[in-house]
């Protein structure tokens, strides 16, 4: 099951896949795995087969980000783009493991 929608500390987003990794991105001038819009608290993700573990770190990679702009965390700076995404995948493992997630 994919979630339709997300709220982050009270601000509800509408999550919506894509199968082509360019309209990920509002612009449309890359490709991407998943992208936040804080402007219209949309979360778009690449979906076309991928795997449900690939899918749901996306989803807390873009969680995360929206946590980290409504606290105004320095997470959003390029240099901590890793550890976002690591921690991101930290989640989606311990959610897996202890079954809070199930495929």
């Amino acid at each position: 099951m994919k979630p339709e929608k997300v709220n982050i500390l009270g601000k509800e987003y509408k999550i919506e896949y894509v199968n082509n990794p360019a309209e990920v991105d509002l612009y449309r001038r890359e490709s991407l795995w998943g992208q936040i819009d804080y402007w219209t608290r949309t979360i778009r993700i690449y979906d076309n087969g991928r795997q449900d573990e690939d899918i749901w770190h996306t989803i807390f990679h873009e969680v995360l980000h929206g946590i980290a702009s409504s606290l105004n965390l320095r997470l959003e700076k390029n240099e901590n783009h890793d550890e976002l995404d690591l921690l991101a995948l930290a989640f989606v493992d311990v959610f897996f493991r202890n079954e809070w997630i199930k495929l």
